[in-house]
């Protein structure tokens, strides 16, 4: 008995990655801090619009909105598997009148009948199951969802991480082609400014007319320069307003000057800190945990199943006599399943969940190197 209370559990060990991590980036000086960055890292810039743009893309961000959706199903799943840890309980209550053809059977004296040759019969009942998870099949089923869950989470962090990073590099790019149309404004101001000068002197008899054609040349270039920084501009307009769920035309940007920046300090730290600090990393992780509780509860399946029910309540033909002891009524059952022949079809899922196991480790090796 404290076998089967305690359960059989067939464990599946996290494979070893065998990752050989350096102790310290090769470019990184020799005094790198470990410091990691702040949760707030763009208050580093010195930019109040960067600030506010930042602010409202965590909140209203649509891939960020999805990916918290994507945490809620994965929650609902884990508690879906969870379920089948505990007993399933379900209650009745019915109540049927039924004639049977008597050209067909006998009516036994024992069976309630009405003057009619009808049967009355009223059922309340509670119904109970319960697998008992000797092999750790549905633990196994609850440690992969709940692994799958930790892993949206952190895939939220990595959509975060990513739409901040695009914000930021829009609003750069933003800046930076306000910057260029402003230089390239003054330029051609300069330049049509000589070109008159030059036509002036043409005019007057004192002027060389090769030199006003390289100045119009100029000019024409200095212009022709403009549209392209534009449309670089309008493009990571839009781009910045998708990122906060904005219409284009809602979006107003003061830019200003990249001199007007500041550049924060960034320190590379040491490559073991990418294990706790990379979201993406951390993700693949619990993929991978996930994965390998999966090939347990995949292998849990080739062994047998027990289930214990039972139901108990009242039964009679009159409904004033239901609830009295005499209707009492109860049975209990335990039966054990044992799969024989079924095509393959748990030695292919088998298989099936190991791959998923082998993919998803290289695939962290990848991620992490």
């Amino acid at each position: 008995m404290a076998a089967m209370s305690g359960g059989c559990i067939l464990t599946s060990d996290l494979p070893d990655p065998a990752l050989d991590v350096p102790g310290a980036y090769k470019a990184a000086s020799g005094d790198a801090e470990s410091k990691p960055p702040t949760l707030d890292w763009w208050r580093g810039f010195r930019s109040r619009e960067l600030t506010v743009l930042m602010e409202e893309a965590q909140t209203v961000n649509l891939d960020i909105a999805a990916a918290v959706a994507r945490i809620r199903q994965a929650d609902a799943q884990a508690q879906t598997a969870g379920a089948a840890l505990l007993p399933s309980v379900t209650g009745t209550f019915s109540g049927s009148r039924s004639r049977s053809s008597r050209t067909t059977g006998t009516i036994t004296s024992a069976t309630p009948l009405t003057g009619r040759g009808e049967v009355t019969n009223h059922t309340a009942s509670l119904s109970a199951s319960y697998e008992i998870d000797f092999w750790g099949k549905n633990r196994d089923a609850l440690l992969a969802a709940e692994e799958t869950a930790n892993a949206n989470r952190f895939d939220r962090d990595v959509v975060a991480l990513t739409t901040l990073a695009s914000v930021a590099n829009a609003y750069f790019q933003v800046v930076a082609a306000q910057e260029r149309i402003n230089i390239a404004t003054r330029n051609i101001a300069s330049a049509q400014r000589i070109y008159d000068a030059i036509k002036a002197r043409v005019d007057s008899g004192t002027g060389s007319d090769l030199d006003l054609a390289q100045q119009e040349s100029l000019l024409a270039n200095q212009k022709a320069a403009v549209p392209p920084l534009r449309q670089a501009l309008d493009q990571n307009a839009n781009i910045l307003a998708t990122l906060v769920a904005r219409p284009p035309e809602r979006v107003r940007l003061t830019g200003g000057s990249l001199g007007s920046i500041a550049i924060p300090r960034v320190t590379p730290g040491i490559p073991s800190d990418l294990l706790t600090q990379r979201p993406d990393i951390r993700r693949q992780e619990n993929q991978l945990a996930s994965a390998t509780a999966n090939v347990g509860s995949a292998r849990a399946q080739f062994f047998p199943s027990i289930q214990l029910t039972g139901q108990g309540g009242y039964q009679s033909a009159q409904l004033a006599m239901l609830f009295t002891p005499q209707s009492a009524f109860f049975n209990m059952a335990a039966g054990l399943t044992q799969p024989i022949f079924d095509a393959g079809r748990i030695q292919a899922n088998f298989d099936l969940q190991q791959a998923r196991q082998d993919e998803l480790l290289q695939t962290y090796r990848k991620t992490v190197v």
